[in-house]
């Protein structure tokens, strides 16, 4: 019997309180994250902030974990099926790079829209607020907002700490600046692993017709726009179809 069996078997055998004991004189001891070392503050005390934060705060926080989530679980899965993460350091208009045989593929990572705590579906009406869309999205789809801050400033409501909502700045992406974009589902109820992708060339325009649309409709289901599948992503980027997604369900 290894050392680690022993270890499960006997807590296996204890109580939930006496578990808790024993984690929290781990914590004591042990670094959960090299954040910790970073930041100067245990584990616990940086939970408690970000738990603490304005909803803002911690909508940011999420697109992160978004991001974070396509390294730990998606980039490691592609690995199988040939594809190398090749990610430069520095800031790049997409987060992650992959190379396989045929060439390389840039990423864009974005968290699926939400309101208190739900995901957003569209209704039949035109898309109004921040982006004011020029596209009518039809009912029943999933929408997503493909915009970054640093650049433009942007009225909105709510902002960091120290940030008046005057001072929220957001900058549109312009075709070319990432190949694939691949939109997080966790909001519907999914696993942090869950994304849909789609062709970034295949986004509707913004008013300038250089840059993409801020909102974007998201298809509830895998179709001809939209797949849980990179490689078939990767394909679709490949064909060079020239299209435009559907702003609403196919059918």
């Amino acid at each position: 019997m290894t050392d680690s069996t022993r270890i499960a078997e006997i807590l296996a055998g204890c109580s939930k309180s006496e578990r808790r004991e024993l984690f929290e004189a781990l914590l004591a001891t042990e670094q959960v994250h090299e954040l910790e070392a970073m930041l100067k503050a245990p584990a616990t005390v940086i939970l408690e902030a970000i738990h603490r934060a304005p909803e803002l705060t911690r909508r940011m926080l999420r697109g992160i974990i978004a991001d974070a989530a396509f390294a730990r679980y998606t980039i490691p899965s592609l690995r199988a099926t040939g594809w190398r993460d090749v990610t430069p350091p520095g800031n790049f208009a997409y987060d992650h790079l992959v190379e396989d045989s045929e060439g390389q593929i840039s990423i864009q990572v974005k968290l699926q829209r939400s309101e208190n705590q739900e995901a957003v579906i569209t209704v039949a009406r035109k898309g109004k607020g921040r982006s004011k869309s020029k596209w009518v999205f039809g009912p029943g789809m999933y929408t997503v907002e493909t915009q970054r801050t640093r650049g433009g400033k942007k009225k909105q409501r709510g902002g960091a700490v120290g940030e008046t909502p005057e001072h929220i700045q957001t900058r549109p992406y312009r075709y070319g600046d990432f190949d694939v974009l691949a939109v997080s589902l966790q909001p519907s109820g999914k696993p942090w692993s869950a994304f849909r992708y789609t062709v970034a060339n295949w986004l509707l325009p913004g008013n300038d017709p250089t840059t993409l649309a801020v909102m974007q409709p998201v298809a509830m289901q895998p179709n001809a726009d939209w797949t849980d599948d990179f490689n078939e992503v990767a394909r679709w980027f490949r064909s060079n179809v020239a299209k435009r997604i559907l702003t609403g369900p196919a059918g």
